[in-house]
């Protein structure tokens, strides 16, 4: 029945944490194309424990280790399994999907995974031959830039990009070398939330037609992530300074420069300095830092002042945008902070028939420029405890936000475009109408029709996802984290591929059928015509 529990598995005995391995680098291209696809074997999923090391009943010391097992993520079959010791503990685990496997062998799976540990070592799993040479081929297929990870320590407050390549001495030794990284002080900032892309996110356009008919040029990095630090409150003395009124001052010094106006570059032309939203009426206590992981740069930095520090901050990236919510203490209301990253523009004479515009054809998460960032902050009503995005199959319909009340316990949808932070603050111009854009008004005011969750009050929602039907304007999401589970469909561009109940199926039946008896009739007539003309 509905609810009910089709499997379970119990976890090695000591257990201190375990991780769901689903997918990889290398599963770009599903079965049948598009977003959140499942084909065959898909569902195969990996799960990764860590047990420390612990003392048996003859007094002899085991571990540390990491317990793995293989199984169908539907039936809850197991395929096959094993352990490793390790020495050091578990920094990152990067998963392997394997397109390419022998079915005849015990250890050949579609899941493989190499576990980066804090002293930069490498362990792979399944520990076996095939399992080496799988990770091995998945490096050596990444292309000329090879395979990357990231770590996040968030008790030191480093960030430390990774790249993986073959050891030339043994083909099945794999080595982390790091070629990147930023640190906050944590003295100053302490990471609390930590966001990223969502994995084979459909765009249907890298650029937006503007209303005078130049092209604003969206920034897509699938290697972003957003990185959410307040300030630390556990220092003294002068500890408390740099984490206060010098923050400030630089900040302030930043955006005190004078600069192009927002989405005024040319492509290929640096970004100017990004301002931040900091007031300078009090210090900046919530940093949103956009960073690179390939690369560990920090692409864009901004602040806010009187946030609260005390929850998570919730967090979602969907195609160049960037949402996150958080309560300010002085004004008691929730805030939406959104930003839109983009590369430049193109005037409406840039492109022509005998000129193009000078754009690098590569991307580079090293020499590329920063994006150009966009960004405004509205407020909503209730407080807000998680955010998802509507997904659909091939991106075509509009947007739908997606926000978990947590004083209601409702579930909201808002349109995206409520939420741009192109949205004028003056008059509209006649070119922004002809986009769609309304006039800036922070409050967002929440509709009873949009309303996703109706009368059902759903506790303590912690994320919200959604996956793709067959029918592109119709999106599935999933609101779980909490004692309640809510699951319904949503139409984010309203049933514009469907069949309203009001259409007249059974009128069309009748004129299909009469048009087709028709032809029949026409047939037999010309047939017989013919026939008495040839004999004629």
């Amino acid at each position: 029945g509905l609810g009910s529990i089709l499997w379970k598995m119990a976890l090695p005995p000591h257990t201190a944490w375990s991780r769901i391995i689903h997918g990889g680098q290398s599963s770009k291209s599903l079965a049948g194309g598009g977003q959140d696809k499942h084909g065959v074997h898909s569902h195969e999923i990996t799960i990764v424990s860590y047990v420390p090391a612990v003392r048996g009943k003859d007094g002899r010391a085991r571990g540390p280790l990491i317990v793995w097992k293989t199984l169908d993520g539907l039936t809850g079959k197991v395929f096959g399994g094993g352990s490793v010791d390790v020495i050091s503990p578990v920094a990152q685990i990067v998963p392997i999907y394997v397109p390419h496997h022998d079915a005849s062998s015990v250890d050949s799976f579609r899941h493989a995974a190499v576990i980066l540990h804090e002293d930069e070592s490498a362990t792979i799993i399944p520990d076996s031959p095939s399992g080496k040479a799988a990770v091995a081929a998945a490096i050596d297929g990444a292309g000329r830039n090879g395979l990357f990870t990231h770590t996040i320590n968030r008790n030191s407050g480093s960030i430390k990009a990774y790249r993986f390549h073959v050891s030339t001495d043994d083909a099945q030794n794999i080595i982390a070398q790091q070629v990147g990284g930023s640190a906050f002080i944590p003295e100053q900032e302490t990471i609390v939330s930590v966001a990223y892309p969502r994995r084979n996110e459909i765009v249907q356009s890298p650029a937006r037609i503007l209303g005078d008919d130049s092209l604003l040029l969206s920034y897509l990095n699938p290697h972003l992530s957003v990185v959410i630090t307040v300030a630390s409150s556990n220092g003294s003395g002068p500890a408390d300074d740099i984490s206060g009124d010098t923050v400030a001052r630089a900040l302030s010094d930043s955006s005190s420069q004078k600069a192009k106006p927002l989405g005024a570059t040319k492509p290929g032309e640096e970004s100017p300095p990004a301002t931040s939203s900091l007031s300078l009426s009090s210090s900046p206590d919530l940093f949103v830092n956009l960073v690179d992981t390939v690369s560990g740069r920090i692409l864009h930095r901004a602040a806010h002042s009187d946030a609260t520090t005390s929850t998570d901050v919730p967090v979602l990236i969907s195609e160049n945008w960037v949402f996150y919510a958080f309560s300010n203490l002085k004004s008691r209301r929730t805030e939406i902070g959104v930003m839109s990253l983009h590369e430049g523009m193109i005037d409406k004479q840039g492109i022509t028939a005998f000129s193009s515009p000078d754009q690098e054809l590569t991307f580079s998460s090293f020499t590329s420029p920063k994006p150009i960032v966009l960004a405004k902050t509205y407020t909503v009503a209730s407080s807000v405890t998680a955010l998802g995005v509507t997904t659909t199959k091939e991106g075509i319909s509009s947007k739908q936000i997606l926000m978990a009340s947590g004083e209601g316990g409702q579930l909201v949808s808002i349109d995206r475009r409520m939420l741009d932070p192109r949205r004028p603050t003056g008059q509209i111009k006649d070119s922004e109408k002809k986009e769609g854009l309304h006039q800036y008004h922070p409050l967002i005011p929440v509709s009873t029709l949009r309303i996703s969750s109706y009368s059902q009050r759903i506790e303590s929602v912690t994320s919200i996802v959604s996956t793709a039907t067959n029918i592109e304007s119709q999106s599935l999401f999933l609101a779980h984290g909490g004692p309640d589970l809510f699951f319904t469909r949503l139409s984010p561009s309203r049933g514009f591929d469907l069949l309203p109940d009001s259409f007249a199926r059974a009128l069309l039946s009748m004129v299909v059928v009469g048009l087709c008896f028709l032809v029949a009739s026409v047939k037999g007539m010309s047939t017989k015509k013919m026939t008495g003309v040839s004999w004629a």
